[in-house]
């Protein structure tokens, strides 16, 4: 009587059963609630921040026709077409603006919290699935990618579908003894439109094959462990073949999505110079990794999640190992889902695999790794802080947890959405400022010159016209040679100050837009002043300097 009350005990996170399919069906509202929570979390004062560099690039590349985009593509940013051309279908449809082009972020956010949750009820009970989709709402990445006008979230949420991919072609062959063809053609065509969208995601490919080998090393046959004893400490050899025949299908959709993104792959690393600001792998990748990469720019936050993520593991080695010796006694028949991957087997490489991969890459091959590149790992760690908080039982103590995390997630909540809060962009501000003063005579002449921007030597501050078109309408480019959009690349050309004399005609104002370090005022200020201008007022922003000239 000991031993079989024993052996079928319920471990704390519950291996998977034949009620998975039950507790799916009925998870659909909790996701919902789960879903909506982060996307409302992280679209609130997402439009407060001034857009910086790399949501300008967006801005310049989707503000183009489909051929013109399509040029741009064959040249540059190759890795985020597929992102590109869904975000000009979604603004050419509701118009420009920042809010219209962060809301799909905070959508997907919304998204992939869901689906953490609707993914982790097929493993575990409804406090965990909560948990795990709450936490994920909570992280500071999160909450970041929340507000960008990038692939990021919708990185995150491809990530968990094709996780969840994953599982249900290899139950269903698992259930059946057989490779469900169908299941791992829609895995392999989901696997090729995540890697298109960014090829970062081929390491969660990876990860799956891991995984694949560790539920199929997991479930192989051994013998009795004595020779009388019928009693085995694995499951039969059925579950050993469905499981074979598993991994065989992730082999061969992997294999085959591999295949045909071949073209793709070859087109993004003669692209790879786009990267070239990426820094090698040193002594500070050690912060990025454990730091910035899930937990950004949080330390105190990072220290509390890996001590919860790591006590997850743990919960989940023990919740696994309790299962195969469950599995294991006389009379307790193994369920046909149990031949599934574990939520360990599933979350570990996914958090693992990913990060290693994109490292060794960096240091074999070209620098690689940037820790925004790794945000659609983000899940696997809310998954397993989920774990940990789950397993601590008392309702009270699990909302103490969370209110704790999210005192902790606040100042960076909140400084996520202050005005200059990515990469210290002042854009708004200048162009506000210019609006308004533009506003007081309205019908006079003005041209501007743009100078250069801080970091990046291809671009100049018409990244600023790009962001806020409306504040720069009607003034004269005078320096402007080729629109971006009829170049091919991101930005646009530009003639000498000097040969573009003629086009001052006319004008009385001219305003000068710079950085502060590359410094343009002097050269400009000289060079006006031989067209009959001289300063009228200048004024310092963050990172940006703007001079107003008349004549």
């Amino acid at each position: 009587m000991t031993t079989s009350a024993t052996a079928t005990r319920t471990p704390r996170v519950p291996a998977p059963d034949v009620s998975a399919r039950s507790r799916l069906a009925h998870s659909w509202r909790d996701a919902v609630a789960v879903g909506v929570f982060g996307t409302l979390l992280t679209f609130a004062l997402s439009w407060r921040p001034s857009l910086w560099f790399d949501e300008a690039a967006t801005v310049s590349s989707i503000m183009r026709t489909w051929s013109q985009l399509g040029d741009m593509l064959t040249s540059v940013d190759a890795v985020h077409g597929l992102y590109y051309a869904a975000m000009k279908i979604w603004l050419d449809t509701v118009g420009y603006s920042p809010l219209t082009l962060r809301f799909p972020s905070a959508l997907m956010v919304g998204a992939a919290a869901a689906l953490i949750v609707v993914l982790v009820r097929l493993y575990a009970t409804r406090r965990v699935a909560l948990l795990a989709g709450i936490v994920f709402c909570l992280l500071p990445r999160v909450t970041w990618m929340g507000t960008e006008g990038r692939s990021y979230a919708l990185t995150a949420t491809l990530a968990v579908i094709l996780t969840l991919v994953f599982l249900m072609a290899w139950r269903r062959g698992a259930a059946e003894r057989g490779i469900r063809a169908g299941w791992w053609a829609l895995y392999g065509l989901v696997a090729v439109l995540s890697t298109v969208v960014f090829i970062y995601l081929a390491f969660l490919v990876a990860a799956h094959g891991v995984t694949a080998l560790w539920a199929y090393l997991a479930h192989r046959p051994r013998g009795d462990t004595s020779a009388g004893d019928a009693a085995t400490t694995r499951p039969p050899a059925t579950d050993h073949r469905a499981n074979l025949s598993s991994l065989l299908g992730w082999l061969i959709a992997a294999g085959s999505a591999a295949a045909l993104l071949m073209p793709f792959a070859l087109m993004v690393v003669r692209q790879a110079g786009q990267v070239s600001w990426i820094a090698p792998i040193g002594t500070g990748t050690w912060n990025a990794v454990l730091v910035t990469q899930w937990f950004y720019l949080n330390p105190t936050f990072a220290a509390i999640a890996w001590a919860l993520l790591v006590v997850g593991i743990v919960v989940l080695i023990g919740a696994e190992r309790r299962s195969r010796w469950a599995a294991g006694q006389p009379g307790v028949e193994p369920a046909s889902s149990s031949r599934m991957p574990s939520l360990l087997a599933v979350v570990l490489p996914w958090l693992v695999v990913p990060t290693l991969g994109v490292i060794v890459a960096s240091l074999v091959v070209s620098p690689l790794y940037s820790p925004r590149y790794l945000s659609y790992a983000a899940p696997a760690a809310a998954i397993l802080i989920g774990v940990t908080v789950a397993a601590i039982g008392r309702r009270w103590i699990i909302a103490a947890v969370l209110v704790l995390l999210a005192a902790f997630a606040a100042p960076e909540y909140l400084g996520q959405r202050e005005p200059e809060a990515k990469q210290n962009s002042s854009w708004a501000e200048v162009a506000d400022f210019i609006a308004d003063e533009r506003a007081a005579d309205p019908n006079t002449p003005e041209a501007i010159i743009y100078g250069p921007v801080r970091q990046h030597p291809a671009a100049t501050t018409r990244v600023i016209e790009y962001s806020y078109p409306d504040a720069f309408a009607g003034l004269i480019d005078v320096k402007l040679q080729t629109p971006a959009a009829e170049t091919g690349h991101l930005w646009e050309t530009r003639y000498p100050l000097a040969e573009v004399e003629d086009r001052f005609d006319g004008v009385d104002i001219v305003w000068l837009v710079t950085s502060d370090k590359q410094d343009w005022r002097p050269s400009v200020t000289e060079k006006l002043a031989a067209l009959g201008y001289s300063v009228d007022d200048e004024w310092a922003f963050t990172g940006v300097n703007v001079l107003r000239y008349v004549r």
